[in-house]
């Protein structure tokens, strides 16, 4: 399961990247950079999915997981992530144009 992750070092963004970056690290990695003090977590948002966890069911949260714990709560159906969900930001933003009508445009401009 990947993570999102942000330098802090020069050198940790000539590794990885400059800003947030989304990486697949085993659990002992993930310690082992963050421990070295190069990387640090991002947080992201969830949804609790079970009646069995510290918020209430269908509420969101945002926090910072390290990989195991996000794997093991996942996993027992306890959250879900969020990320993928169109933001307020996104909502506002033009839609790219559909792929049928952008092939149809790129075969009309070679004629």
């Amino acid at each position: 399961m990947t993570n999102l992750y942000r330098a802090l070092t020069p050198a940790a963004e000539a590794a990885f990247s400059d800003g947030v970056f989304e990486a697949d690290f085993t659990s002992s990695q993930e310690r082992d950079w963050l421990d070295s003090g190069l990387l640090e977590l991002v947080p992201r948002r969830y949804r609790v999915l079970s009646d069995n966890y510290e918020l209430p069911k269908d509420n969101t949260f945002v926090a910072t997981m390290l990989v195991e714990i996000e794997q093991a709560l996942v996993g027992a159906g306890h959250i879900e992530r969020v990320d993928d969900e169109p933001s307020e930001e996104d909502e506002d933003e033009p839609e790219d144009e559909p792929v049928e009508e952008a092939e149809a445009s790129a075969t009309q401009e070679e004629s």
